[in-house]
């Protein structure tokens, strides 16, 4: 229940003042002293007091800020930027009662500004009045329906209010108005399956897979031809003017930089595969290619962090077809729906490679970062020319990476049994060495652990699949995408709570205190995190990366080798 646990946290504003850019204009040229020198020889000059007052919200520097635009409303009540001003800032110093009442006094002033109407509801669902809030989002999106916030928070009152249709309803809007966004769409795939409308899911989740970049049938046919007669720079020449006439074409960006790849300009490669990921975040094939140049240049760390986003991209793809195949299912056709877990098995070994290639690299860089302490740079690169040599020649030391990896895991899980992620990463990396019965196991306590691991559900039904498990392996799919009631609460709660920067703070430091001598205290802040990604709160592929990098480094085979160099000495 992924895209629907991320449901419940679109839409939250992690301070108020998101809201109001527009009219918090502060072009950052004049220093702040200047700004607060200003405000102090003119205190009934409102222009001076608000830049002043809108610096000190930019700066954190909220107590301030809430005197400031107090002033500045004492000069007039019914200045518009002061009182939005000041809302933020009692927002900021955990004064919401206050923020909500400035609040009604600009809405009052300017009834038809949608974005007053949705912050005064933002504020009113924060207190914990959802009724007022859906009114006051519903207004807002009826102001201005291109409003996306609005429905987003919508869609997470219907869900939590378990109003399907209406959370339906909204989420169609968001798709019609954005019908490139992949996560909209199985946002709203899943919210049809949950609803029983299986065509509908079916529908949506074949849509999710069609505007997929890696699913495109882009190629030239001019390109090809010039490419397949080796005339690279005549392909060059066409797709640049292919890129003047079509500028905002990921793909057109993919095979120029392939043809640089092939005349060995990787410089340029890079460029144009860093610009598909620009104008197009979700491009898996322009991910693993940036990695696979980072990694013929034998920068390790960079080539682990591109291969990490693919695997976070590839994710979400095998998602889709696993929500496809039980839609499919549920419609009445078993054929189909074995036909699409069968691209989804298809599918997932991308992953896993990728995740061990990663492991490997990332353990690579970490024995590098070892020797570059012990030695200088030029013998600490003649080191790694060495090695790579040697990896060259024994394709064993890449497994045996791999195995040095799954060590350091093993590590991590004695020191932090109750760390879902380090079991599911764990059980990747048994997958990779093909150690099926043990990834199973792995998958198993990350799930005990932590019941919503949407991904986790995924890996485990694909093994029980492989195993000839098939009606196990179904039974896991639907899990991965049945409706929790009790967690969707949870959840939407976590994520008011999480927009409420000072509650959130104080909320976990009591938690902590709380559970501090308590025998089955889980490790609270990490499950918090894996929470916050399960509702898209945070980064996955951020968060991912952090919880690889921070499997300790000091490794058997790092120690050798640094010993090694010590004898070289």
């Amino acid at each position: 229940m992924s895209y629907l646990l991320e449901i419940v946290g679109r839409g939250l504003l992690a301070e108020l003042a998101a809201a109001f850019r527009g009219t918090f204009v502060d072009d950052g040229v004049i220093e702040t002293a200047t700004l607060k020198q200003l405000a102090k020889l003119h205190p009934t000059d409102i222009q001076h007091l608000n830049r002043f007052g809108v610096r000190l919200l930019r700066e954190n520097l909220a107590v301030e800020a809430c005197v400031t635009f107090e002033q500045s409303l004492d000069q007039d009540h019914d200045d518009i930027t002061a009182l939005l001003g000041l809302a933020c800032a009692y927002d900021e110093v955990n004064r919401l009662p206050d923020a909500i009442e400035t609040l009604r006094d600009a809405v009052a002033l300017q009834p038809h500004e949608s974005a007053i109407v949705f912050a005064l509801g933002f504020c009113v669902e924060k207190s914990g009045d959802i009724e007022e809030a859906r009114s006051l989002y519903l207004q807002a999106a009826d102001l201005a329906p291109e409003l996306r916030n609005a429905h987003e928070r919508l869609g997470a009152i219907y869900l939590r209010l378990g109003n399907l249709d209406e959370a339906i309803d909204h989420y169609e809007q968001l798709c019609f108005a954005e019908p490139g966004d992949i996560s909209l769409s199985l946002a709203l795939a899943n919210l049809h399956m949950t609803a029983g409308n299986y065509p509908e899911a079916i529908q949506r989740y074949q849509y999710a897979l069609t505007i997929d970049p890696d699913n495109w049938e882009a190629a030239d046919e001019i390109v090809q031809a010039y490419e397949q007669s080796g005339q690279y720079d005549e392909a060059i020449l066409h797709l640049q003017k292919l890129i003047a006439d079509q500028p905002g074409f990921a793909d057109h960006h993919v095979q120029l930089g392939d043809i640089y790849a092939k005349k060995g300009d990787s410089a340029r490669a890079m460029v144009q595969y860093r610009q598909a990921v620009k104008l197009n975040p979700d491009y898996l094939e322009a991910f693993v290619k940036i990695g696979t140049l980072h990694l013929r240049a034998g920068n390790h760390l960079e080539s682990a962090k591109a291969f990490n986003d693919a695997v976070e991209l590839n994710d979400r793809l095998l998602t889709a077809y696993v929500g496809l195949g039980v839609a499919q299912l549920q419609n009445g056709d078993p054929e189909e729906a074995q036909a699409t877990f069968e691209m989804a098995s298809g599918v997932e070994p991308n992953s896993t490679m990728l995740f061990g290639e990663i492991a490997r690299l990332q353990l690579k860089a970490s024995i590098g970062n070892q020797i570059k302490k012990h030695l200088g740079s030029e013998q600490a690169a003649q080191i790694e020319s060495e090695s790579q040599e040697r990896e060259a020649q024994q394709s064993e030391a890449s497994i045996d990476l791999v195995r040095h990896q799954v060590q350091r895991y093993e590590k991590a899980i004695e020191r932090h049994p109750t760390y879902a992620d380090l079991h599911y990463r764990l059980g990747l990396l048994l997958r990779h060495q093909g150690r099926r019965e043990e990834a199973i196991n792995a998958f198993h306590r990350a799930l005990q652990l932590n019941p919503n691991y949407v991904k986790a559900y995924i890996k485990l039904g694909l093994a029980y699949r492989e195993a000839g498990k098939n009606d196990t392996a179904i039974d896991t799919f639907k899990r991965a995408l049945a409706l929790d009631t009790r967690a969707v609460e949870v959840y939407y709660e976590l994520g008011l709570i999480f927009a409420d920067c000072q509650n959130f703070s104080l909320a976990v430091e009591y938690f902590e205190q709380a559970v501090r001598c308590e025998p089955n205290n889980v490790e609270f802040r990490a499950n918090l995190a894996l929470a916050l990604q399960d509702m898209g709160l945070l980064d996955r592929a951020t968060a991912a990366w952090q919880s690889l990098a921070e499997i300790a480094p000091d490794t058997q085979k790092g120690r050798d080798i640094l010993v090694e160099i010590s004898k070289k000495r």
